[in-house]
């Protein structure tokens, strides 16, 4: 679960065709909004809260956990899906927190939307201020509107998603040792802050 499995948290960086391009509309507006009021949130000492629930407004966590589990959802019990839940979106507030650490000091330009299935993928591209050499970062963040709002349900980093990252991992883990290991190491993780 390191810059792979997050590149997320935040950023994602997609492969659509160009004839699928789509002016900005208002899935970009969302994420602009946000990621500027992040951003202001994130320069500032004793926000967390705050941060907290910009993310949460945000995310679909549930989107985020049932994809991110992948076909082990099904097989787990109501209070299984419920702790793993939790625990994911802990994972990703601090992911992406920390992604967009790294971004805070750059340019960040919205490029185009794309539909891809009954999603809409923001295009984005943070560039570095100080440094003109360095290669911009690619984000794109895949919304689906949801209860008449837009959330993320994946970000894509580079071309890394978080959500395959996450799935790859977790599979693995449960296939092999089980699911009772996957919630330990993700208790152990999120106490070390080690994501």
């Amino acid at each position: 679960m390191k810059r792979t499995n997050f590149v997320g948290a935040l950023v994602l960086s997609f492969a659509v065709s160009i004839a699928s391009l789509a002016h900005a509309g208002p899935a970009t507006d969302v994420v602009k909004a946000k990621q500027t009021a992040l951003f202001d949130l994130l320069k500032k000492p004793g926000n967390d809260a705050k941060v907290s629930a910009m993310f949460d407004e945000l995310l679909d966590y549930q989107a985020l956990a049932e994809a991110s589990l992948g076909s082990e959802w099904a097989a787990r019990t109501d209070a299984e899906k419920a702790e793993f839940s939790a625990l994911l979106k802990q994972l990703v507030r601090k992911s992406y927190e920390r992604n967009l650490k790294k971004t805070i000091d750059f340019n960040i330009e919205y490029m185009a939307e794309a539909k891809k299935g009954d999603a809409i993928v923001v295009k984005t591209r943070a560039v570095s201020k100080k440094d003109a050499r360095s290669e911009p970062v690619e984000i794109a963040y895949v919304m689906a509107e949801k209860n008449g709002a837009w959330r993320v349900k994946d970000i894509i980093t580079d071309d890394v998603s978080l959500v395959s990252s996450y799935r790859s991992q977790f599979t693995k883990i449960v296939k092999k040792d089980g699911f009772p290991t996957l919630i330990k190491k993700m208790k152990d993780k999120i106490a070390k802050g080690d994501v």
